[in-house]
């Protein structure tokens, strides 16, 4: 009994390691495929007009991404640049918008 006992518990440790390293390569890969989305979305609207920004509730619904995924593969991309739009009564900023840059981005 002790022993296949002690089989059980080298096979749980086994199976408990290989589901930790898929759920990394999942997390992972999940992450990346949102920056990849976002890069390519931005990219693509960039050559068709070189200057315009999106707001985060533009990209929401053209992406289908919530607020939070939007600012997280922004921070991971080195081309997504992030500026502000101010509101013109307070001078505080009233909106991040964003937009596709070749070289890495300068974030304002």
């Amino acid at each position: 009994m002790e022993e296949w006992l002690r089989i059980c518990a080298n096979i749980a440790s086994i199976l408990t390691s290989i589901i930790a390293a898929g759920a990394s390569i999942a997390f992972w890969a999940n992450r990346r495929s949102r920056r990849m989305r976002l890069e390519n979305y931005l990219k693509a609207k960039k050559r068709k007009s070189p200057d315009e920004l999106f707001s985060a509730t533009r990209l929401m619904a053209d992406l289908g991404m919530t607020q939070a995924e939007i600012f997280a593969a922004s921070f991971a991309s080195r081309h997504v640049a992030r500026d502000v739009r101010k509101d013109a009564s307070t001078g505080f900023a009233a909106e991040v918008l964003f937009q596709y840059q070749d070289g890495p981005a300068a974030s304002s």
